[in-house]
């Protein structure tokens, strides 16, 4: 077990350093070396909440947060990152072949129009308001799945009339949110 956390780590430090190095030709992100260290530990957060699901799909990778970090803490769940910007798909692809992470396949494709099954988990940060994220998925989630947002301050605006719950870490609120508990 504390080797597999070791690998863990070293992973997420080989990620760091390309993802920086891509950043000067490509502009992934704007982030420094900090930046990155702060978005793997957000990514992380929420980890033990979700650690047994069986398939996931992060919606809008972009540059691998939360996907691609949940995917290497989470070996035996199939993850399915839906990145469809090319610099960002190519670097993801890129990681995923250096990180030997088998568990993971990137859709270079908006969620809509992917042919996706129905996953267990859904995750996703900042990529649209919460209903229309909840309405965008709804083909992708299974009845009894969860849906994990990573969210800014304004998300209490968002949930209204839904059935959540949030965990805030400073700025950061990890909205939780059961399939079955929304209309589907």
């Amino acid at each position: 077990m504390e080797n597999e956390r070791k690998e863990t780590k070293d992973k997420y430090k080989i990620f760091a350093d390309e993802l920086l190095k891509w950043n000067k030709t490509h502009k992934l992100t704007n982030y420094n070396k900090e930046d990155i260290l702060n978005q793997i530990n957000d990514s992380l957060y929420p980890l033990e909440y979700i650690k047994d699901a069986k398939s996931a799909i992060d919606v809008g990778t972009g540059a691998g947060f939360p996907g691609l970090i949940l995917a290497a803490a989470m070996p035996n769940t199939k993850w399915y990152l839906v990145e469809p910007l090319k610099k960002r798909y190519s670097f993801l692809n890129y990681i995923k072949m250096l990180l030997e992470l088998k568990n993971v396949e990137i859709i270079p494709e908006r969620i809509e129009n992917s042919n996706l099954e129905q996953a267990d988990l859904i995750t996703s940060r900042a990529v649209m308001k919460t209903r229309d994220f909840l309405d965008l998925i709804k083909p992708y989630i299974k009845n009894n799945g969860t849906i994990l947002l990573y969210k800014g301050s304004n998300v209490l605006d968002e949930l209204n009339g839904i059935n959540a719950k949030i965990i805030n870490n400073k700025n950061r609120n990890y909205v939780f949110i059961k399939a079955q508990q929304w209309e589907k």
